[in-house]
């Protein structure tokens, strides 16, 4: 797979679009609690970065490198024909997972447990790989397949805030695996099954990679072709659907941007690079929806019990722009 060089202009106009769209806004209650994290949690912090949704196709590359994964995506999801609205539906999962009340995590939580109660097939013979044979049997509710699913999405947001924003210290990135611990709760895995550290985490990672069970294969591709460079449901100047596409690749591991065969020079490692050092250093320059989520802003304001005094705010905040 070719995937073209940007250059800072095109990153501005994707930026400025707001590509790909926002949709709905995905909480709406205002009774004055945390959910699941709150406040002083480094989840929020974290996640208040609208930036970070630069990398969300990074999480979803990750998760379908496991080629059961994969397939399911392929058998039971629009992943190929509604790329954009299926992008969407995950982004307003965890952002409702994250910054809703307990109550909205949980509904959210419950449809898509719901929804993957009906999600098993087999692998056919064309996607096999050297460690997944022809009809091996997935079920989206197996135990190795959620806990892969989780791991690569607190795998990737940690990974986009590092290179694309900056500043969380080795202690905070350790406790925010940790209070993801309450998102594998709900999502049906035993209590404690979640990793301790960054090191944990990542060390199980590599491992299901470096063993094959976790490598793409045609179906992977099959996918990646839709997520890298989507065709449907995109609007905005030419090539911005491509410069997500980089910025995605630049942040996979190599051993899995190999294995999607994705072509990636030593100009366009310079290129990442010179991306991300730039959005770091101007970021405090974009305007405000760019800088801090209107979601999470949303949430503080929530916490605080001012949006119900305060009906102006809350009408402001639903409609400011926002990358997600």
């Amino acid at each position: 797979m070719e995937l073209k060089l940007p250059t800072r202009s095109d990153l501005l106009w994707l930026l400025a679009s707001g590509l790909p769209p926002a949709g709905p806004f995905p909480i709406s209650s205002t009774e004055p609690e945390p959910g699941l994290f709150g406040p002083s949690t480094v989840t929020w912090q974290v996640m208040r970065e609208p930036m970070l949704l630069l990398g969300a196709s990074r999480a979803l590359l990750m998760q379908v490198a496991h080629p059961l994964v994969a397939q399911g995506a392929l058998d039971h999801s629009d992943f190929t024909t509604d790329p954009v609205g299926r992008f969407q539906r995950t982004v307003a999962w965890v952002t409702s997972v994250v910054f809703g009340t307990s109550d909205e995590a949980l509904a959210a939580t419950r449809q898509v447990n719901r929804l993957h109660r009906k999600v098993e097939g087999a692998l056919p013979k064309d996607h096999a790989t050297s460690r997944w044979a022809p009809g091996s049997a997935y079920q989206a509710r197996d135990r190795d397949l959620l806990l892969w699913v989780h791991g690569t999405l607190v795998d990737s947001m940690l990974d986009t805030h590092n290179q694309l924003i900056g500043g969380l210290s080795q202690r905070q990135q350790d406790r925010f695996v940790r209070e993801w611990d309450a998102v594998i709760k709900i999502m049906g895995v035993a209590e404690g099954t979640g990793w301790r550290s960054v090191a944990d985490m990542r060390g199980w990672i590599d491992g299901q990679i470096d063993s094959g069970i976790a490598l793409p294969g045609a179906g992977s591709r099959a996918v990646a072709d839709v997520i890298l460079v989507p065709r449907l449901g995109m609007s905005g100047p030419k090539g911005l659907a491509e410069l997500t596409g980089f910025i995605t690749a630049g942040l996979l591991p190599d051993v899995i941007r190999r294995h999607y065969r994705i072509r990636w020079t030593p100009a366009h490692k310079v290129a990442h690079q010179g991306l991300r050092v730039w959005l770091r250093s101007t970021k405090q320059l974009f305007p405000r929806p760019l800088r801090v989520s209107p979601v999470y802003e949303f949430a503080v304001a929530r916490t605080a019990d001012e949006l119900d005094n305060r009906p102006a705010l809350l009408q402001n905040l639903v409609r400011q722009p926002r990358l997600a």
